[in-house]
């Protein structure tokens, strides 16, 4: 795909649209150290990830300008020949030596379209290429500066560059709005679960364990659901992403409403409503609430109160049966928590209708990386 089919695409070396940088950060010039993230690019370590890998002294480590990019030869599923991101965030700040930095030259190549082209996959094969089988090493690309800054690349010419990079550029906007739609949305929700609990004039204070039985799923192996003949009822395991379903099974351990959450691992206190037929494994709690209560509001209520009560002073983060027994609740009489559940299941249509836009518009980004390049 392109704007202009007449135009030519040229053949460059990077080392011949872009220099190399290795200035280093004498007398710790900078004192943000930086790395990579799959989201936001180039970020602050501390700020995003509440911690600092790099050494106290940061003298040796490369200092990076605005506008200039970095290579990160790590490699992980997102990024299986490593990542490649501009500085976009800060006016400066320092990596590591085993980044390779450069410096596009903008007579040759628009600096926004060399972002999306290193977002797409088209330059993967000319660093496979030079990789070679067997080529990783502790989680680094065995990747030599010199061949590099060899791979080829094809570009049009900067007016064609500057047309691409302008659509691309819109449809990340987009993008970045549509999460921060979902992002006020969950405030919104938030905000009103406690409006809703905390300005209400009567209401009850119990322990979970006083609304609901409490229990927990089994184990479940990959190799039994892998071994099912029909089937149709979810399993629902510690993980968050398609709403914890890790397959499916013939036969069902629950049916009705329930409320889950995880116990252990990184996941631990997420909460789900659940109602139907269904299975659990044994990282997942299960609770059945009582009929004098809207199992759907418990569950909501829950999920604003949950976070605090998990133990992070653990390698492996867990809130047990034991401790959401002793969760304090305030709840108002039944009538109240209905219409506050009807109230929060219409704002949950609403985000869902806005997830389902920012997946497409992320389906849509992608097929333009795949196809506004070669």
């Amino acid at each position: 795909m392109r704007f202009n089919f007449e135009d030519d695409y040229t053949t460059y070396q990077l080392h011949q649209f872009a220099s190399r940088v290795t200035r280093k950060n004498k007398n710790n010039a900078s004192l943000l150290p930086l790395t990579i993230s799959a989201q936001y690019g180039l970020v602050d370590q501390i700020s995003f990830f509440n911690k600092s890998v790099a050494s106290s002294d940061l003298s040796n480590y490369y200092l990076l300008q605005n506008g200039e990019f970095a290579y990160n030869k790590s490699y992980s599923n997102d990024y299986p020949w490593g990542a490649i991101k501009r500085l976009d965030r800060y006016d400066k700040g320092c990596l590591s030596t085993l980044y390779i930095c450069f410096k596009p030259n903008e007579s040759l190549v628009d600096t926004d379209y060399l972002v999306h082209y290193f977002e797409s996959p088209k330059w993967y094969k000319q660093v496979s290429d030079i990789a070679g089988e067997g080529a990783r090493n502790h989680g680094l690309l065995n990747i030599a500066v010199r061949d590099f800054f060899l791979t080829k690349h094809k570009f049009p010419s900067l007016e064609e560059q500057g047309k691409v990079a302008d659509l691309l550029n819109k449809i990340q906007e987009r993008i970045e709005a549509q999460n921060k739609i979902i992002e006020d949305y969950l405030s919104l929700k938030k905000c009103i679960i406690n409006e809703l609990c905390n300005n209400v004039d009567e209401y009850t204070e119990c322990f979970v364990s006083d609304i609901s039985n409490i229990g927990r799923g089994r184990v479940i192996s990959s190799k039994e659901i892998n071994k099912q003949l029909n089937p149709k009822y979810p399993v629902y395991s510690s993980q968050t992403s398609n709403d914890g379903i890790m397959g499916y099974l013939d036969q069902y351990d629950f049916d009705g409403e329930y409320i889950t959450w995880t116990t252990d691992g990184a996941n631990a206190g997420t909460v789900y409503y659940r109602n139907g037929k269904f299975n659990c494994t044994n990282v997942c709690g299960t609770l059945k609430i009582n009929e004098e209560n809207d199992a759907f509001f418990v569950s909501k209520l829950l999920s604003c109160l949950t976070y605090s009560y998990v133990s992070r002073n653990l390698a492996n983060p867990k809130l047990m049966n034991n401790t959401m027994a002793k969760i304090k609740l305030k709840l108002p009489p039944l009538n109240k928590q209905r219409e506050f559940a009807n109230i929060i299941r219409k704002i949950e249509q609403k985000m869902n209708y806005e997830k389902e836009m920012l997946r497409l518009l992320k389906t849509q980004k992608e097929y333009f990386l795949k196809n506004l390049f070669i």
